[in-house]
């Protein structure tokens, strides 16, 4: 009986040592393949998003597409005042993996981003966090990483899913289409099954190739212009004289000869246009200093443009002269009736003859006028 103790008591041993030892291995291979880091420090940083769409607890976090660590939780915050808030779900998540021998907290910055990925077909969804820069700083311990919104599988499919209805409806035009050009409706089925316009276009290649036939053989005007070598000779020659006409124009510029071969190189042309140009520009300036004082009111212009009490005489004389021109139209006053009144004008015009006829008189016999008489006591 003792001796069985001592080999159940044995075996027992064993069993714990081979337990233990299968323990201490998968938790060497979880280590290795980065699922479980027993000597690594841990980070816990936290993201929002407004949907998860079947994110679960211990899903892959990933850096660049690298397993870094998990998620640890996924919680909901609460009721937010906006339905289009992005910050409805909260998670949080474990960052435990190397890269390259260094923490992978290292490559995670403020300026990183969390994007919620599809892993694979079946649906499993993952956090993957874009690496940070150096325009960003370190992250640390409950950190926020900001969220940037990806295109969930539901949504790939509800866009397919209306890219298809789009395109059946695409179809179903087409086989409209089709089906009334096959029927020889519209202007593609008249052209498509009409034979007369076959014929028509029969005819048309048949005067083409007989219009060539004819260019080719020279006859008519545009066969001649293109067989005949007179025409080819006569261009030449049109072509070689205005070759040599413009290098006579080119060499009597050079020159300085002719009137655009002096406006080219005479200085004193040059020195005129350039005073000129500086006569013109004193002139501007002072056309300027001169609307500047008038502006001012400076100067009688100034003053007739700006003085209002100038402004007002003058409408005042105006309204005085208006006044005037109206009484004589009326024939008001002396000189309205100078010329309003038809008996002055009349009488006018009978002094006038008879003092032209006392006139006539005095030249004629002036003793009759100048006669003196002298007495005498």
């Amino acid at each position: 009986m003792p001796q069985k103790k001592q080999t159940s008591l044995a075996e027992l041993r064993v069993g714990l040592l081979v337990f233990t030892s299968i323990v201490i291995l998968i938790l060497v291979i979880f280590a290795v393949s980065g699922d479980i880091a027993l000597f690594g420090r841990k980070t816990i940083v936290r993201t929002y998003m407004s949907n998860v769409d079947g994110l679960r607890k211990g899903a892959e976090v990933r850096l660049s597409g690298v397993k870094v660590g998990s998620v640890k939780d996924i919680v909901f915050r609460g009721i937010p005042d906006d339905p289009q808030s992005p910050d409805k779900v909260e998670i949080l998540m474990e960052i435990s993996g190397k890269i390259d021998g260094q923490d992978a907290v290292q490559r995670i910055r403020t300026d990183s981003r969390a994007i919620l990925k599809g892993a694979g077909v079946l649906g499993d969804n993952v956090i993957d966090i874009t690496p940070g820069t150096l325009k960003g700083d370190p992250i640390k311990n409950g950190d926020r990483i900001e969220s940037q919104a990806a295109k969930s599988v539901g949504d790939i499919l509800n866009a397919a899913q209306t890219a298809i209805s789009n395109l059946n409806e695409i179809s179903e035009d087409i086989k409209q289409m089709t089906g009334k050009i096959v029927q020889g409706e519209g202007t593609v089925g008249r052209f498509i099954n009409d034979e007369q316009f076959y014929v028509n276009l029969n005819k048309t290649a048949l005067q083409a190739e007989s219009l060539l036939l004819s260019l080719r053989e020279g006859e008519g005007t545009i066969g001649r212009l293109v067989k005949d070598p007179a025409l080819y000779n006569q261009a030449s020659e049109v072509v070689a004289q205005l070759r040599q006409l413009t290098n006579q124009v080119a060499e009597q510029i050079n020159a300085g000869k002719g009137t655009v071969g002096r406006l080219i190189k005479d200085e004193e042309l040059y020195n005129r246009a350039n005073s000129l140009v500086a006569k013109l520009d004193e002139t501007s300036a002072r056309l300027e200093r001169l609307m500047a004082k008038i502006e001012r009111g400076e100067g009688t212009v100034g003053k007739l443009l700006t003085e209002e009490k100038i402004y007002a005489d003058a409408r005042d004389t105006i309204e005085s002269l208006k006044s005037i021109s109206a009484r004589l139209d009326r024939g008001e006053g002396t000189a309205g009736l100078l010329l309003k009144d038809e008996r002055l004008y009349h009488n006018v015009n009978n002094m006038s003859a008879e003092i032209t006829k006392l006139l006539y008189d005095f030249r004629q016999n002036p003793r009759k006028y100048l006669s003196i008489k002298v007495t005498i006591f």
